[in-house]
């Protein structure tokens, strides 16, 4: 049956049928905006064993269900044929059903220019409906379920408010848009006034007599009683008037333009930083970017440069008009009647316009995505010799945005022809018929050259006009898109709730229960109780994927629980503003994400007062990356590269170690934070922890997998399978006892994994660089773990280290961490 729906609820009809066991759900896939003004992309349906989607046959597979990523416990029926697919993705296939032959998730994307029922089938032994909400339609919903009909939503309301809402981003500089408004407008009467003038020159030309002796008479006198060349004179200075005027107008656009831009894509990032962790968990960055990129330019053109052509359409048409009913009533009464067909042109022909431009935009995001994901993970690709594979994925991305490009060209043709066309038969008629007026005297030669000008003139704003609403209507269908962002309101505001009282660190988690919204039938916890006291050291283990890292996200509150309490400092952390809690709390990830800057940049990253060059030293010496720094032409001040890619991994895990140091929190999170690091950088960077452990400074929580990790912990709390605590306890005692849990779990990856070393041949006056910098002469052993190497000096067999050994083969790294070649020993009065 279908459990959820997310991110959003779409209305549904239930409707049972005769049998109770059985019953439909009508899923009406709307367009962006429709339904109480929500706007969304993607739909999880939580689809069970048994569960039967039905499509409109000869429904378009990729306009009712786009970019479904199948797995192979669904299985659907086409036209065709009917086949399972195995992580495959379809598109333009004519869908009749699809059935779950096992517990699924089915990714919908709507599309707004075909929105089709799509009928929900589900058997179960209960007509399960109590937690569907109710929808507004009328009560035919077995009809609506068994043979869906499609829907015609009305758009007009939607477009209206997106253009509304384009025109109000300019609010702000409205002065300097009134100002580039004015200079246009003076521009354009001035060169309206040109066919006007032609007309008066040529009837004035005509009234001139020659004389019997061959001359001519004087210059005619033209207007204000000024003669000809007079006149000539006078409008030439009005012409120049009007190209400085122009000319003003377009520096004005231009710097409104980039004004307009910069905002809007700071107002963008800034709500979508501001977003939880659901937001992230559904739109992916390439998609993001886009929008911060691609959609704000034609936004910021559609404001900016297309209004300004509009205008200038908009008044060359209107002074057109005024001088054409000046001119000839009768002319102008002809040409009222090609009107009403440009019009219905740009009606018909400006919605689906803005939907293809929105379906454009979708395209262009969906290529951002996967070529963003295919550049980071490079190396993975060509490790796996799958770049053949990447290149046909790109394509299709690339074959999608052809096909709406391609459509986009047959809507644009339509529509300017048939205003060309339009325009062409308004032009013939005038000519035709203003040939007939001046042959019986209605009209001179001068007003028809005048009156056919001003035709050319006004149908070309006719046809910027229709430009225009093109224009916008594009630029309305990108804003939908930034609009999507900047509505978008978070289920965790961060600003919001009491300002967090620091305390000493107690962590309480009372009957925690979670699933992450985009699975909410995987639940991860189920009444989970644990508590943590103040400046303890706690080490979070259990299997892979049974929720010890997502305890780290509940901590830092990117998401809430279902049900239960965390408390921190006997704090409800759901009650807190967010950003004054997660200030006091400093989290290493097992894979660390640095800045592009500075090292010193990202060692201070996030602090809000500036520490000294002796706090970061100290801090760096601590994590054992002072050495190795030092050793940079620009030591602290060198540049790391996006992502820190010109660092190695040790090296970024040893600057995201020092940055959440000189936070100073009073809680550390330690999600495998030592996982990048060798045995030796791993011992020094273990002692600083053991250091802080001693000091009782700041409360401790570690989530590991590695044996070294573990036992440097006061307390172990292990999680089941199920998400629960199974067993908490001291590391000796549990580790002591073959029957507890975290002695088999140990034993279980031990299956896998083996701490070995391996002896080699003496070799005199070898040394080892150490974490920071430092020689360590070894002679004759080599210690790994989790770190083999193959073994090219010796046949040796592998020899199992014991704990002991393990820590006296790291005091050697211990010796030499500091100038005094004393180890670093921290207080709580150390500068951290």
């Amino acid at each position: 049956m279908i459990k959820n729906i997310f991110p959003l609820s779409i209305p549904q009809t239930i409707s049972p049928f005769s049998k109770p066991n059985l019953a439909v759900r009508t899923y009406s896939i709307l367009t962006s905006n429709q339904f109480n003004n929500a706007k969304w992309m993607y739909n999880d349906l939580l689809i069970s064993k048994g569960d039967h989607i039905s499509c409109r046959q000869g429904s378009r597979y990729d306009r009712d269900i786009s970019k479904t990523n199948l797995s192979r416990n669904l299985s659907i029926s086409t036209q065709k044929s009917q086949y399972h697919t195995n992580h495959s993705i379809l598109s333009r296939l004519s869908i009749l059903s699809l059935t779950a032959k096992q517990d699924s998730i089915l990714l919908l994307k709507t599309k707004p220019f075909n929105c089709n029922k799509v009928a929900l089938r589900f058997n179960s032994t209960t007509n399960t409906t109590d937690t569907i909400p109710p929808h507004t339609e009328s009560t035919e919903s077995t009809k609506a379920s068994t043979e869906p009909n499609e829907i015609e939503p009305d758009q007009g309301e939607s477009n209206f408010k997106d253009v509304f809402r384009l025109f109000l981003l300019v609010k702000k500089d409205y002065k300097l848009l009134i100002v580039s408004l004015t200079l246009l407008t003076i521009s354009c009467t001035i060169g309206m006034m040109i066919p006007k003038i032609i007309g008066l020159i040529l009837d004035a030309l005509k009234s001139v007599a020659t004389t019997p002796d061959g001359g001519s008479s004087p210059p005619p006198t033209i207007m204000f009683g000024l003669t000809l060349y007079e006149f000539l004179g006078g409008f030439s200075v009005a012409l120049f008037i009007g190209c400085a005027a122009n000319y003003g107008r377009l520096i004005l656009l231009r710097i409104l333009s980039e004004r307009l831009v910069a905002r809007l894509r700071s107002v963008v990032m800034k709500h979508t930083l501001h977003q939880d962790s659901e937001f992230f968990d559904v739109h992916k960055v390439g998609d993001l970017i886009s929008r911060l990129g691609a959609d704000s330019y034609i936004v910021s053109r559609s404001i900016t440069q297309k209004i300004s052509d509009g205008v200038k359409s908009l008044i060359c048409g209107g002074v057109g008009i005024g001088m054409m009913l000046e001119l000839s009533m009768d002319l102008s009464s002809v040409l009222v009647c090609f009107v009403i067909p440009v019009v219905l042109s740009a009606s018909i022909f400006g919605k689906q316009i803005r939907i293809n431009s929105r379906e454009l935009q979708d395209a262009t995001g969906q290529l951002t995505r996967v070529s963003e994901e295919q550049l980071n993970g490079v190396r993975t690709v060509q490790s796996f010799v799958a770049e053949q594979r990447e290149i046909k994925r790109f394509n299709h991305s690339i074959r999608e945005i052809f096909d709406v490009g391609k459509r986009a060209a047959f809507i644009n043709a339509k529509f300017f022809t048939s205003t060309s066309l339009v325009g062409d038969l308004s032009f013939l008629t005038v000519l035709v018929y203003g040939s007939y007026l001046v042959l019986h005297g209605s009209l001179t030669i001068g007003d028809l050259t005048a009156f056919m000008l001003y035709t050319e003139y006004t149908g070309n704003a006719i046809f910027g006009l229709s430009t225009f609403y093109s224009e916008i209507m594009q630029g309305a269908g990108a804003a939908s898109r930034l609009f999507e962002l900047t509505d978008r309101v978070p289920t965790i505001r961060p600003t919001l709730g009491k300002t967090y009282t620091p305390g000493k660190g107690e962590i309480e988690f009372k009957n925690v229960s979670f699933a992450y919204p985009t699975r909410p039938s995987n639940q991860i916890f189920k009444s989970l109780n644990f508590k943590i006291k103040p400046g303890s050291n706690v080490c979070i283990v259990g299997p892979s994927g049974k929720g010890k890292s997502t305890i780290a996200l509940l901590l830092l509150h990117y998401y809430n629980p279902t049900s239960g309490q965390i408390l921190i400092d006997g704090q409800d952390i759901t009650k807190l503003n967010s950003k004054s809690l997660r200030r006091q709390i400093a989290v290493v990830q097992q894979e660390p994400v640095l800045m592009s800057g500075t090292i010193r940049d990202n060692i201070t990253y996030g602090l809000t007062e500036e520490p000294t060059k002796e706090e970061i030293r100290t801090v760096a010496k601590q994590c054992f990356c002072h050495n190795f720094i030092v050793k940079f032409p620009y030591t602290y001040d060198t540049y790391i590269g996006p992502h820190g890619t010109l660092l190695s991994g040790g090296q970024k895990q040893r600057i995201a170690i020092a940055r959440a140091l000189i936070k100073k929190p009073n809680i550390l999170i330690l999600d495998e934070a030592t996982s990048a690091l060798d045995v030796e950088s791993e011992g020094a960077i273990n002692y600083t922890f053991g250091q802080l452990m001693k000091s009782k400074s700041m409360t401790i929580v570690s989530i590991a997998h590695r044996l070294s990790t573990i036992r440097r912990s006061e307390n172990i709390i292990v999680l089941g399978n199920d998400g629960s605590v199974v067993e908490m306890g001291k590391f000796k005692e549990l580790f002591a006892d073959p029957t507890s849990e975290l002695s088999k779990l140990l034993n279980e990856k031990s299956s896998r994994k083996k701490v070995v070393t391996k002896t080699v041949p003496p070799v005199s006056s070898t040394s080892v660089s150490s974490a920071n910098g430092s020689s360590i002469h070894h002679e004759g052993t080599i210690l790994e773990e989790d770190h083999a190497q193959e073994d090219h000096e010796s046949e040796a067999p592998p020899t199992i280290i014991t704990t002991q050994q393990l820590e006296d083969s790291i005091e050697s790294v211990l010796n030499d961490v500091s100038a005094e070649s004393k180890p670093i020993k921290l207080s709580p009065k150390d500068p951290l």
